[in-house]
């Protein structure tokens, strides 16, 4: 009898529960060792069926918080990157007016409204500093970045270009020339995220101009578009680079650790474009080297939409 049974659990234990109990133990070293590749099936009605069901559910769950976090890291990696990256330009703007008056003011040809004029522009791009980097501390993305816009003058956001572009020009030896048109109209827009965008725009144009870059805007009254073209005298894009330029972190030569560029820039300009209703287009110029042309929306029914 006692022998009998032995064999019994003996063949129970063969047929029932070792083949379950080596793909749950399989299973446990896969997920302990951080692999979720894989899947548990074993196709049985019984308590070890739906205790295997139950553990594919659980690696199942697994993958997809695994998932989560990583977009989140990712997310938190490309936010740090846009910050970094946005504080470039701002910063070399005013270091560009800090070189004019340490140059200009020795040799006595700055004016006193000149030179109030000057310091209360440092002051406002200081502020502009300040209202970045609090709104970058409260949001977990870019696409999260507020769009504050309000109706405003044409000429305003012109201003704001011109002063960017003069005080890029005190620095380097590139040299930035703005058409500005003459239109003349009142527009609903973010001025700050647009001045963004250009200078994001003009801080790549810069790392690849041989001499100079002109700036162009235009304001599209039938269909409220503002639109922005930056466009440098370098080499323009490569076919690779066409097709890869606008993907967050994308680098001409990827092994290059000692370059200090993000990869970044014309993808924030294209988020940012977007939040705003507009897209960024790149092209080779008919008269030679790259252009980023960006545009606006600026219809006061859209946005508040």
């Amino acid at each position: 009898f006692l022998a009998g049974i032995i064999v019994a659990i003996c063949l129970f234990y063969r047929r029932r529960l070792r083949t379950p109990l080596a793909i749950l133990e399989d299973s446990a070293a896969a997920i302990r060792g951080n692999d979720l590749d894989f899947r548990i099936a074993y196709d049985s009605r019984d308590e070890m069926g739906r205790l295997c069901q139950s553990f594919e559910e659980m690696r199942q769950e697994l993958v997809c918080n695994k998932e989560n976090m990583w977009k989140l890291v990712e997310r938190q990696k490309e936010l740090n990157a846009a910050f970094a990256h946005d504080l470039r330009t701002p910063l070399t703007v005013l270091k560009g007016y800090t070189d004019f008056l340490a140059r200009y003011i020795p040799e006595g040809k700055v004016s006193q409204e000149k030179m109030q004029d000057t310091l209360e522009l440092m002051s406002d791009h200081i502020k502009r500093l300040e209202r970045y980097s609090y709104t970058m501390k409260e949001v977990r993305g870019i696409d999260e970045v507020p769009l504050r816009t309000e109706d405003m003058a044409l000429e305003g956001i012109q201003s704001k270009i011109g002063e960017v572009v003069f005080a890029l020009n005190q620095i380097g030896d590139i040299w930035i020339d703005y058409a500005r048109s003459e239109t003349e109209c009142e527009i609903y827009a973010d001025d700050s995220l647009i001045v963004e965008v250009l200078e994001n725009l003009l801080s790549n144009a810069i790392r690849y101009a041989r001499t100079k870059i002109r700036v162009m805007d235009d304001y599209d009254a039938a269909s409220s578009e503002l639109i922005l073209a930056v466009r440098d005298d370098g080499p323009g894009f490569a076919k690779e680079q066409m097709r890869k330029a606008l993907r967050p972190y994308y680098k001409e030569y990827e092994d290059d650790a000692k370059d200090e560029h993000f990869g970044i820039g014309l993808h924030i300009c294209r988020q940012l474009c977007r939040k705003h209703g507009g897209t960024l287009d790149i092209a080779n110029s008919v008269e030679g080297g790259a252009i980023a042309t960006a545009s606006f929306s600026c219809k006061k029914e859209s946005r508040e939409s």
